[in-house]
């Protein structure tokens, strides 16, 4: 069985000497899970134009053409693959399940990696901490696990695609409120993202740069 009651969210941060730590977050309490996906076609609305066109010169188009679609309103779509498939998920979250890299569990003491078994207000605080310190984009350091997004690291099976979602954070909302002491409230929207060949990309990029400077010249 797959993940149906939680979601878990995976987020790797790396320190000045290189060493990645990694915070398990499980959202269990009051999860609403949010899909969003939005299309940007190659050609959209400026189909119409096209269709126009055909409509207007058909008496010298192909055969082919003068059956085409040409009632008024429509264009022609081209779907390049471009857009974006974002989930929000909306949660609460009280001391007992993982919360963080798991160094002081049972202790009842807190890390800035880690705060489970922890009261909300330190909760709220380490979450913030590894969203605000996580490179979250396409390196693969922030994975999302939910529904059949996963590889069986939390259920008892792989899910049907085999692997957590690999995701880019956008934006994340954590409240603790003094009137309800015993838990904090949050939501998260996160954008499914690709991962970058196992290749040295910040490498990359920096020679890049350098070789770009050196063709400015110097005045």
């Amino acid at each position: 069985m797959t993940l149906r009651d939680k979601a878990v969210l995976e987020i790797d941060i790396t320190d000045a000497n290189e060493t990645t730590t990694t915070g398990e977050f499980h959202l269990r309490e009051d999860l609403v899970d949010n899909g969003e996906i939005t299309k940007q076609y190659l050609m959209s609305n400026r189909g119409q134009n096209i269709r126009e066109v055909f409509d207007i010169g058909t008496d010298l188009l192909p055969d082919e053409v003068e059956d085409a679609d040409l009632e008024n309103r429509k264009g022609y779509h081209v779907d390049g693959g471009s857009g974006h498939y974002q989930e929000t998920l909306s949660f609460a979250a009280s001391p007992g399940d993982r919360w963080g890299d798991g160094s002081t569990a049972g202790t009842n003491n807190v890390a800035k990696t880690d705060a489970t078994d922890s009261d909300p207000v330190a909760m709220k605080q380490v979450l913030e901490w590894f969203i605000s310190q996580s490179k979250s984009d396409s390196t693969g350091g922030t994975r999302l696990h939910i529904g059949e997004w996963t590889n069986g690291s939390y259920s008892s099976s792989d899910g049907a695609f085999g692997q957590p979602m690999p995701v880019a954070i956008n934006e994340a909302s954590v409240t603790y409120d003094p009137d309800n002491p015993t838990a904090i409230e949050g939501s998260i929207t996160l954008t499914w993202t690709s991962v970058f060949p196992d290749v040295d990309i910040e490498g990359a990029f920096e020679s890049g740069l350098k070789d770009l400077a050196e063709m400015v010249p110097d005045y």
